[in-house]
């Protein structure tokens, strides 16, 4: 059986991380697979080509009014003659779901990545899409119930299949002289890493040092942050680094202060990494962080709440912490590894397939 799973780019991002994982594990798969993305490639799509998979790259525009593009990719399905299509991001869900039902795909997965911010006339045109697809895969409890809520699905359609963590390679922990937080994620608003930024100002303490690992949008901004506070010294901004484990060695703490996360894988490879994880209460984290057991959860909406826990960490006691970072590494070391993923997957797929 031929599967093609389609994303909206194929460079790095959370997604792109899902498909890496996801192809680690290729000796184990059941069914052969095809990758594509709507707009660019890059990193996830020459990691993935490597590994001897089909790739296709469209480098188009994947706006929901670039039909054109629908019209393509009902095309090439035709000829690609895929027995499932999973499509995953709101764009990719769109095109996907149009073209393959055009191309006679009989069956399609989706997948809701993370929570959608749509319009009620999206909310419509979802909720009819989503009519002609086998299942929505949602990357968490949280995601399924916010698109239930909406309207977009019904109980019995959505699918939770949390993420797959790739194990990092092990590195030696390199404890620095001062206490390091690091923090992982694509440089935008949502991933709200200013929060961050303008606690470490209101600390006053050049004992403490910051390391942003990423990049994206809000780069530029985020550097004018730093140079308004005077944090040059204490604020590092990597860009994007493709083994992030060198700065998490670095680590005290990892935090992460998303305003919306659907999964967040980040956390996962932090406290795989046995690093204590300060993060945000939304979405997917609390479904497997217990605040004070684990790690810490705080509401990314209230700053005064997150600088006191912050500063309760600051000043707990070590043994404490590690206490913490150890119950944390236990709680996920075999809850989302990537063979897990890749069963989970393949079982939804088979049961999709016996419906014929």
């Amino acid at each position: 059986m031929k599967i093609l799973r389609i994303t909206t780019y194929l460079d790095f991002g959370g997604q792109e991380k899902q498909y890496i994982s996801f192809t680690n594990s290729k000796n184990n798969f059941k069914y052969s697979y095809v990758f594509a993305s709507i707009g660019k490639g890059g990193y996830s799509e020459n990691d993935i080509r490597q590994k001897g998979f089909d790739v296709k790259v469209f480098n188009e525009n994947p706006s929901f009014m670039n039909l054109k593009f629908t019209f393509i990719l009902y095309k090439w399905l035709k000829k690609l003659k895929p027995d499932l299509v999973h499509t995953a991001a709101g764009e990719a869900n769109f095109h996907g779901i149009i073209a393959a039902k055009l191309a006679g795909v009989k069956f399609v997965v989706a997948e809701e990545i993370g929570f959608p911010n749509h319009s009620v006339k999206a909310r419509i045109i979802f909720s009819f899409l989503y009519r002609f697809v086998n299942r929505v895969v949602c990357v968490s409890n949280a995601v399924k119930n916010y698109l239930i809520k909406l309207g977009e699905i019904s109980s019995e359609t959505g699918y939770v299949i949390y993420n797959p963590v790739s194990k990092l390679p092990l590195v030696k922990r390199t404890f620095q002289p001062y206490f390091t937080i690091v923090t992982v994620g694509r440089l935008d608003r949502v991933k709200n890493q200013n929060l961050l930024i303008e606690a470490i100002a209101n600390f006053k303490n050049e004992e403490i040092k910051l390391i942003i690992v990423g990049d994206g949008p809000d780069r530029k901004y985020l550097e004018k942050q730093i140079i308004r506070f005077k944090l040059e010294n204490q604020v590092l901004i990597t860009g994007f680094i493709p083994d992030p484990e060198h700065y998490l060695a670095k680590a005290d703490l990892f935090v992460l202060p998303s305003i919306s996360e659907g999964f967040g894988i980040a956390v996962i490879e932090a406290m795989q990494f046995g690093i204590p994880c300060l993060c945000t209460n939304v979405g997917g984290i609390s479904e497997f962080i217990t605040d004070a057991y684990n790690g810490w959860l705080f509401d990314p909406n209230n700053k005064n709440e997150f600088q006191s826990k912050l500063k309760g960490i600051l000043e707990m006691d070590s043994d404490l912490r590690k206490k913490v970072a150890f119950q944390g590494m236990n709680s996920v070391e075999k809850r989302f590894t990537e063979l897990k993923y890749v069963e989970n997957v393949e079982n939804l797929y088979h049961s999709i397939f016996e419906t014929r």
